[in-house]
Formats: C-alpha cells, sequence, structure tokens
C-alpha cells in the first residue's frame, strides 16, 4: 500500500499541542469555532504535527476520531473561500483551496499510517482493520472531492494512491466488511467498498459541470447509491449498455467499455442502481418531496428530478457511441467573454449607435460641436475588444471543446461567449470547464442563433426618460428552428411586461419582455414581442 507522504513541517511545530487522547480532548474544547480561518489554521497545524509524532497508534486513532466532526465542520466553513468561483482562482483563494486541499491529504495519511501499524501486526490497533481501510478510503475521496470542487484534474498520482488502497483492503479481506461511520448520513455503515465506488461514480458523473450545491447533493446521495454497486469482472448492466471499467495495472477514472478484456480491469455493476434510480424519478415525477426518499431537502423536487435523470443517463444509460459523434479538430478560434465586450466585437463594422437627442446634450458638449465639429467624447480612441484565441480540440453539431493557457481572463461555468470560426461567430455557453497543468479545457454548449449588437433603455413609468443605453446583443428568430426573437441581457434586467426601447443600429422599437427562454452567470436570454414603433 502507498501511504502518502505527510506535510512537511517545520521543525518548531513538530510538536502537536497534546500527548494522548484526553489531553487532545481538551485542547479541542478550547479552539476558537467561531473564527473559522484561524480555528482551521490551529487544527491543521496539530494534525501535522501528530503526523510527525512518536504517539502510539491507538492513541493517534482516538485522537483524529475525536477531531472528525470539527474538522468536518471547519471545511465546510471554508468552502465559501475557494469554491464558486472563477478561473483561474486568485493567489488567496489558491492559497485557500490547497490549506483545505493539505487538511484532507494530512487526516489520509493520518489513518493510511495507522492502517499500516495494525497491518504489521500492532495488536491494539488490528481490531480497527475494517475501520482503518474504511476511513483511509473516505479521506482519499474527500482529496478527489477537493480537487472537483475547484474543476481541477485529479492527478494521476492521487488515483494510484486510492487504488493502492482498496486493493489492500481486498488483499486483507475487508473490502466489502461494514465499518461504523457517524458522518454517514443514512444509516451510519458502509464498507471501504462503497467508498472506492463513491470515489469513481462521482468521478464517471462529469462533475466539472456542476456547482457546489449540486456537486455536494451528488455525493451525499451516492452514499446510498454506491451501495447498490460491486466491482465484478462480469458487470450486471441493462441491456446492451456498457459498464464502466478501471485497470489496476493503470489506474485513472473509470470508462465505459463494452468488458473487461484482461485480469487486471475490472468493472461496476449498475443494474441495482438503475432500478434505484428509476424508482425515485418516478416518485418524483408522481410529485413525492425529495426528502421523503431520502434525497435530503437541499434541492427542489423539480431540481432533483432533473439532476437525477442526468446522473441517470450518465451512470446506467449512456452508449458507449455519441448520438453526435465529435470531429476532431486542429483548427485556432477567437473567443470573446462578457456582454458588453461581446457587444462592442459585434458593432464592428455592423452597428450605428442609437442617436442622440439635442436635449440630452448638455451646453458644453454643444460648445464642442460648434467648435470642433464633434465632442471630445466622439474623438476619443475606439474601445479595447478582449478576445482570446482557443484550440478546438473536437466539436459536434450542439457543441465545442476548447482549450487554452490559463490567463488574466477570468471564465465560470454558464458564462456566456461568442467563438470566431472563419467569416461566422457563433454563441454559446460554458456546459464544463476543467485545468490541468496551467490550460483550461471548457466543454461549450451552443445557442441558436446568430449575435447582433443593439442597445436598449427602460420605458417603465419609474425610469421613463433615463438617457443612458444599455449594451446589448439581439438574436433575431429563426423560424426553421422555431426559436424566437430575443435578447441576451444582464442578469436581473428581467421582469414579465417590462417595456423597453429597442435599438438594433438603424431604427427604434419599444418592445415587451415576454418569457426567459434560458439563463446563464452572467446574461438571461429573453423573448420579446414588438410593442410599437417609435419616432
Amino acid at each position: 500500500m502507498n501511504i502518502p507522504r505527510p506535510t512537511a513541517i517545520d521543525a518548531a511545530i513538530a510538536t502537536p499541542p497534546f500527548q494522548d487522547a484526553r489531553s487532545a480532548r481538551d485542547w479541542l474544547k478550547l479552539l476558537p469555532l467561531i473564527n473559522v480561518p484561524v480555528a482551521h489554521a490551529e487544527i491543521r497545524s496539530a494534525i501535522m504535527a501528530l503526523n510527525h509524532s512518536q504517539i502510539a497508534a491507538l492513541d493517534r486513532l482516538k485522537i483524529i476520531e475525536q477531531f472528525r466532526e470539527t474538522i468536518h465542520v471547519l471545511q465546510d466553513g471554508f468552502l465559501n473561500r475557494y469554491t464558486q468561483k472563477a478561473l483561474p482562482l486568485t493567489e488567496i483563494e489558491h492559497q485557500s483551496w490547497q490549506e483545505a486541499l493539505t487538511l484532507w491529504q494530512d487526516l489520509e495519511h493520518s489513518y493510511a499510517s495507522i492502517w499500516q501499524a495494525a497491518i504489521a501486526g500492532q495488536s491494539d490497533v488490528t481490531e480497527y482493520m475494517t475501520l482503518l481501510a474504511e476511513r483511509t478510503l473516505y479521506y482519499s475521496l474527500q482529496v478527489n472531492i477537493c480537487y472537483i470542487l475547484v474543476h481541477r484534474v485529479i492527478p494521476a498520482a492521487q488515483w494510484a494512491q486510492q487504488f493502492s488502497h482498496y486493493t489492500q483492503a481486498q488483499r486483507l479481506g475487508v473490502a466489502q466488511q461494514k465499518a461504523k461511520d457517524s458522518l454517514i448520513t443514512i444509516g451510519g455503515v458502509t464498507t471501504p467498498e462503497n467508498i472506492f465506488i463513491h470515489s469513481l461514480l462521482l468521478s464517471a458523473a462529469n462533475p466539472f459541470q456542476y456547482n457546489l450545491r449540486n456537486l455536494m447533493w451528488i455525493s451525499a446521495c451516492l452514499e446510498v447509491f454506491s451501495s447498490r454497486c460491486a466491482l465484478e469482472h462480469i458487470a450486471e448492466t441493462l441491456p446492451n449498455r456498457p459498464a464502466f471499467t478501471i485497470d489496476f495495472e493503470h489506474p485513472a477514472a473509470p470508462e465505459r467499455r463494452d468488458r473487461p478484456s484482461k485480469d487486471s480491469e475490472m468493472a461496476i455493476s449498475t443494474l441495482q442502481l438503475a432500478q434505484a434510480l428509476s424508482k425515485r424519478i418516478k416518485l418524483l415525477r408522481r410529485g413525492e418531496m425529495p426528502e421523503k426518499i431520502g434525497l435530503g431537502t437541499t434541492l427542489s423536487l423539480l431540481a432533483a428530478e432533473t439532476l437525477l435523470t442526468d446522473l441517470y443517463r450518465q451512470w446506467c444509460e449512456h452508449p458507449v457511441e455519441r448520438c453526435l459523434p465529435r470531429r476532431a479538430s486542429q483548427k485556432t478560434a477567437q473567443i470573446g467573454f462578457g456582454l458588453s465586450n461581446l457587444h462592442q466585437w459585434m458593432a464592428i463594422g455592423r452597428f450605428t449607435p442609437p442617436p442622440q437627442a439635442e436635449t440630452q446634450i448638455s451646453s458644453e458638449e454643444l460648445m464642442q460641436i460648434r467648435l470642433f465639429g464633434q465632442t471630445s467624447a466622439s474623438s476619443q480612441s475606439a474601445p479595447v475588444i478582449r478576445t482570446q484565441p482557443w484550440q478546438v480540440i473536437d466539436e459536434t453539431a450542439t457543441g465545442l471543446r476548447l482549450e487554452a493557457p490559463a490567463g488574466d481572463e477570468r471564465i465560470a461555468l454558464q458564462q456566456l461567449l461568442i467563438i470566431q470560426d472563419q467569416q461566422q461567430y457563433l454563441m454559446g455557453q460554458i456546459r464544463w470547464i476543467s485545468e490541468q497543468d496551467q490550460q483550461l479545457t471548457i466543454g461549450v454548449q451552443l445557442l441558436p442563433g446568430v449575435p447582433q449588437a443593439a442597445s436598449i433603455r427602460a420605458q417603465d413609468a419609474a425610469r421613463f426618460g433615463q438617457t443612458d443605453y444599455m449594451s446589448v446583443l439581439l438574436v433575431p428568430a429563426l423560424v426553421a428552428l422555431k426559436v424566437p426573437n430575443s435578447l441576451l441581457l444582464p442578469t436581473g434586467w428581467f421582469r414579465q411586461g417590462r417595456l423597453l426601447e429597442l435599438w438594433d443600429g438603424y431604427r427604434k422599437t419599444r418592445i415587451r419582455l415576454v418569457s426567459i427562454l434560458s439563463r446563464g452567470a452572467d446574461f438571461e436570454r429573453v423573448h420579446f414581442v414588438a410593442s410599437g414603433t417609435m419616432d
């Protein structure tokens, strides 16, 4: 078994602030939990020192068992410091993530080293063999989740370590034995194999497409769903559906294959999982609340049904071949982000700014027009349009996979973008995003329509007569695809029935907002209808 290395520590703080389980309990009572950063730093330092100490294995086990619940509370309180952020992370966000990751890694090391002592025959901890296997794999899973939370690809070394833990549990005959775990919400028991399958299925769920709430909900559900699966050489799946397969000679995330082809490969049986998911989806469609069927209170009924249906397709029903095959590509495309920036990009040579009434021109601007023929504003240089070259890895009729080095432009899930592909402009939003070795990879879901620059201003009774126009994008209707006229507006602008003045570069039109077609991180796509012309 590969035991993870403990985090390096300064010799000056190498001694833990306690000597045994009793003094550790007294120390824990004094931890300032109300101040999360300080408490997090103190307990992280204590665990580091514990891993370098000569404290007996049984006492170390008692200490970290006492610390578990507090550590999880602090780690949850630390999440808002590095999750739900645009990528690449800032220096402060990256440091916070690194501190959270280090704590999970040190806990994995703590349990793994005690487990190794039990394997070596240390009698006082031998009886905890199953518990130590479960805990070691549990914190290896937490390390994986910590990478996924910031859209980092799980390193090969981490997979190798986790596979090594599971292989050791199998060799010792404890992989299918139950261990009590108070952090398992339903039942309070699990097995090392269930934890390992939990990690594999989470990776197989295409986790880089989910926000924090959905991702943590999926992980919580997997505490139950992983018990419906097993690792076998001949896996049971839905008819004509391939199983997720792993190779112990090449540790990595599972892949769909028709069947294992060598002894080192095993597949995940998902037939019982498919039945469990299908049953819950049917109950949700009948109006059963998620908390009544063991799905918690985090998501609404509709959100839980949508997400569970997506997981069913990912884990149980997905064929080897895609419905829309990917075409490999070597071309480079220019990509732009940000609604205002995209408006300026689409306006080049194709958009005339809205006319300004004389009553809206200040006396200073009138004087400049009389003296110089223009205002100082009109003589300013053209705005800088931010675009970046991205490598197109592959593409389908409805999306693309793009890659570029991490730069100054920060991007996030569901963000709007426009792709310049030769002479055409494609509109899309980021479906998923991952980072590895300072390279960003994104999956783009294309949106129907051809974007055009436009400007709007409110015509509400409260804002009637305001002079400032807002830069937006206009997407004319596509009758063949049954796509109505729509506007891409900043988030928060939509209100059903709201009246706006639209300038499309040629004329003013009064419009009325009807409904939201889709939402993203930085935009709302809104259907509108004409409500009369304007002089």
